[in-house]
């Protein structure tokens, strides 16, 4: 039986350069629902997600976003601001990989940039001190075809089975 997630999981790849189109309002919808709904420590759901649209405003988070200058060049881009404690960047974290994946199942593509500290976002948004901009997830349609293999460890190397060491299989 095909396993939706999985394939998606096994599949996504960074996408860093977009086609002209917009991407639809339930899309965006279905993408920001996914890190709303995902996991947080103690539930408190200390993020923030602010949707960027706007032609200019792509353009200035591309010039603060030194990982990311291509986010220029997408249709839209999530903000994901978290709180400054002990377990919002970790909650935070698992937000935007479930972002991730629910935009490539939509056939989006995104990809991380920028890792904390964005200062320079969290004022052009006005987003309150007392939140860190944790990363910019640029999305858009793939400008090309998206193929390949992941280059990845085979899962004897990133597994064990009830010690470590021992192997999985």
């Amino acid at each position: 039986m095909p396993n939706e997630v999985f394939e998606a999981v096994r599949t996504v790849l960074a996408v860093r350069e977009y086609q002209d189109r917009p991407v639809p309002d339930d899309v965006l919808h279905r993408v920001i629902e996914a890190g709303r709904l995902s996991a947080s420590a103690r539930n408190q759901q200390e993020w923030h997600f602010v949707v960027v649209r706007d032609r200019e405003g792509l353009r200035k988070l591309g010039s603060l976003v030194r990982t990311g200058p291509y986010s220029a060049g997408a249709a839209a881009a999530i903000v994901v601001a978290c709180a400054k404690n002990e377990y919002a960047m970790s909650d935070a974290s698992r937000a935007i990989q479930s972002m991730i994946l629910v935009a490539w199942a939509d056939g989006v593509g995104s990809n991380w940039t920028g890792f904390g500290g964005i200062e320079g976002v969290r004022k052009e948004l006005g987003i309150p001190d007392a939140y860190d901009v944790l990363a910019v997830l640029p999305l858009g349609y793939p400008k090309r075809e998206v193929i390949g293999k992941k280059n990845r460890k085979p899962l004897s190397e990133v597994a064990s089975l009830e010690r470590f060491g021992e192997p999985f299989s």
